[in-house]
């Protein structure tokens, strides 16, 4: 789990924490419906959060993160709507279950990057609970005589605001991280591959699998040229690579395979393994890899290997 997810986690943590201390305080100035309101609104809001998170880390694993978001969200609903009474429990308490379903389903289906975007609205939603607690608890005549008042959204939006801007940080550091650790990865490979062909003839290609992303996604070898194909599963759910109509000769593969269909090449790796075949490809052009496990190429698992 990156430290951005961790981070959304911890915060809608926080958020029902503190929904719940402000119900509790300020449920005279609510009327029953506007209770109910406020339930429904943080339950689905904490579900659809949670749900995509936890649909991203555990991605391939459906039933896990429908009831890790079902969990989450149902969890803040009903206790947002206990401080209400009864009605505004069960309200909350749907709200919840309906929110981490639709939510753990849409983190399975999209890539990773759209996800995160998915994810900040929720998460910006889930905040909007706690403005509008502070909020609708203000009496009519304050918002008229007490200037005062005006520095409870102010506030309240400031500190929105800089949360927002802490969790979309650390989300960029990931994902400059990544990327040089992809340039890095692909300096090396191009560096390997080089001093393999000068020194062995044989071309030694790794590529990895993390967080539903090939790495690198782009390989180049020769043909008529031994090729170990090495495939490293850093991802907690299982991978592989195909590549169709191409011609080649196998020489080698690891033990647990799918098996070798006429001209397709598959490797395939359990989660935090990594296997490997070697074989040599007769024809010259570019052809695409992908990962066949269900919902992983529409996720994003797709690369080229180009052939000279």
């Amino acid at each position: 789990m990156s430290d951005f997810h961790l981070y959304v986690l911890l915060l809608i943590i926080v958020i029902t924490l503190i929904s719940m201390v402000l119900g509790l305080k300020r449920k005279k100035h609510f009327p029953h419906m506007t209770g109910m309101i406020i339930s429904m609104f943080l339950g689905m809001n904490v579900g659809l959060t949670a749900g995509v998170t936890f649909g991203i880390v555990y991605q391939g694993d459906l039933f896990l993160s429908t009831i890790l978001g079902m969990a989450f969200g149902t969890i803040a609903g009903s206790l947002c709507g206990i401080c209400f009474g009864l009605l505004s429990f069960l309200e909350g308490l749907m709200s919840g279950l309906m929110g981490g379903m639709m939510g753990a389903m849409l983190g399975e289906m999209i890539a990773v990057e759209q996800a995160n975007v998915f994810i900040k609205i929720f998460l910006l939603l889930s905040i909007c609970t706690i403005l509008l607690l502070i909020i609708l608890t203000t009496p009519n005549k304050d918002t008229i005589k007490n200037r005062g008042w005006f520095l409870k959204p102010i506030s309240t939006s400031f500190l929105i605001c800089t949360v927002l801007f802490l969790g979309n940080s650390l989300n960029m550091e990931k994902e400059v991280s990544k990327s040089l650790s992809s340039d890095d990865e692909q300096d090396t490979h191009n560096t390997s591959e080089t001093q393999n062909k000068t020194q062995n003839k044989t071309q030694n290609i790794v590529i990895e699998t993390s967080e539903m992303r090939y790495s690198p996604q782009e390989v180049v070898v020769e043909k008529n040229m031994p090729i170990t194909f090495e495939l490293k599963n850093s991802d907690q759910i299982e991978h592989d690579i195909e590549i169709k109509d191409v011609s080649f000769n196998m020489v080698s593969e690891s033990k647990h395979q799918h098996g070798i269909e006429e001209n397709v090449l598959h490797l395939h790796a359990e989660p935090q393994k990594t296997s490997e075949m070697t074989f040599s490809i007769n024809e010259g052009g570019t052809y695409e890899f992908y990962c066949t496990i269900p919902g992983h190429k529409e996720g994003g698992m797709i690369g080229q290997l180009i052939v000279k």
